[in-house]
């Protein structure tokens, strides 16, 4: 299994990344345009797989419509199993904190926190799914998704607890956090898939 921390002295440690986060962050902020920043971040993975090139690409070598498109789809991803989880794990806790007359406090709250927990997991199953064959259709296997993010839960548990940490801990700069966060979480989870037996892989 692919080390965290050798991961992300290698993401780090190439020269010129903090210019490419700090655009990507920046755009994160702004409604539409922070569809670039997902699409970027998208190109990322997809050129990760193809040619296992660890280094954020250059902004100015990516291609608009190309940003755009892939933007839209990470966000129906999101949409789909970020968003949905999260508004179940909310409707249950409202549900909880309605039935317990409001007695339990911030506990009947803990299914939305478990259901936010869990979507990363879900997230990157689906983007895996689409960049294995590049065929979008398969994020919506949703069968194949759930079984991919059971099978590989245990080993992203720290770097999903260390991206929701990263979330927290730089709230106001929710934009910057969330595109580093999800930088590291695709770059680990390329490489889990790289150090499979049927894969050679190029971190350890």
């Amino acid at each position: 299994m692919p080390s965290l921390e050798a991961l992300c002295r290698r993401l780090f440690g190439h020269s010129g990344w903090m210019p490419k986060v700090l655009w990507g962050g920046l755009l994160s902020f702004i409604p539409f345009l922070n569809l670039f920043s997902l699409g970027y971040l998208l190109e990322y993975a997809i050129r990760l797989r193809q040619s296992r090139q660890w280094e954020l690409p250059e902004w100015r070598d990516m291609e608009i419509p190309s940003l755009l498109s892939n933007g839209v789809r990470m966000l129906l991803i999101f949409l789909a199993y970020g968003g949905i989880p999260i508004l179940v794990g909310w409707m249950a806790s409202q549900l909880v904190d309605f039935l317990s007359f409001g007695l339990l406090g911030i506990v009947s709250y803990f299914p939305l926190a478990l259901s936010a927990f869990f979507c990363p997991f879900l997230v990157l199953a689906s983007i895996h799914a689409y960049l294995r064959d590049g065929l979008f259709s398969d994020c919506w296997d949703v069968r194949a998704v759930l079984l991919s993010a059971r099978a590989t839960w245990s080993n992203l548990i720290i770097p999903v607890i260390a991206f929701w940490g990263i979330i927290l801990l730089a709230l106001p700069l929710y934009g910057l956090a969330f595109f580093v966060g999800t930088w590291v979480l695709l770059a680990y989870s390329s490489a889990l898939l790289f150090s499979k037996p049927a894969e050679t892989s190029s971190i350890r």
